[in-house]
């Protein structure tokens, strides 16, 4: 028989400890990976919200323009818009009370609309009454009518405040949404 030979005791234990350190090595790479991972996974979550509430902005800002020009048009053609905040007795908060939970009478659906939007913007109109317009243009002013033999006389400025909200909050509830305010006078 053949003698075998057996490394000593401590030249085991020697082997033993390279393996403890490459395990350990090995847990620290997996923590510092994962933390990379999860950084990488909240950068682009919050560029997604970004991205979403972008285009609520948009939205909303497009049904702030319609708005607008529907007021115009109703103005000029001398029908009335939304809901008529000038009386004493005529509750008008601002924003009103369902801009952030969804539905509610006086809501308009705007016409412009994005594919990837959450849903079809709104706009609501509110009417805050009329006020004399005057012109108090005096000599070495710039030009206007009444110095050029025009009208005179006294025109009426129509008040409306218009808020506008990138669409129903009761139709879509995990999208951002972006409400815009403006205030409007017509002549």
């Amino acid at each position: 028989m053949k003698n075998v030979h057996y490394p000593p005791a401590q030249a085991l234990r020697q082997r033993g400890a390279s393996l403890l350190v490459v395990l350990i090595i090995l847990v620290v790479i997996t923590l510092i990976g994962l933390a990379s991972i999860r950084g990488t996974l909240l950068r682009e979550r919050m560029s997604g919200n970004m991205y979403d509430r972008s285009l609520a902005f948009q939205s909303a800002e497009s049904a702030l323009r319609e708005a607008e020009v529907a007021v115009r048009a109703a103005v000029v053609s001398g029908s009335s818009i939304g809901v008529d905040c000038s009386l004493a007795s005529t509750s008008c908060p601002i924003p009103p009370a369902n801009t952030y939970t969804g539905g509610g009478a006086g809501w308009v659906n705007g016409t412009a609309t994005q594919p990837v939007a959450a849903g079809q913007p709104q706009y609501y109109v509110q009417y805050l009454g009329q006020r004399e317009s005057t012109d108090e243009l005096q000599q070495n002013q710039s030009a206007n009518a009444n110095q050029y033999g025009g009208g005179g006389g006294v025109t009426l400025e129509s008040f409306y405040r218009i808020i506008a909200r990138s669409h129903d909050p009761a139709t879509v509830t995990d999208r951002a949404v972006v409400v815009l305010q403006s205030n409007i006078t017509v002549k």
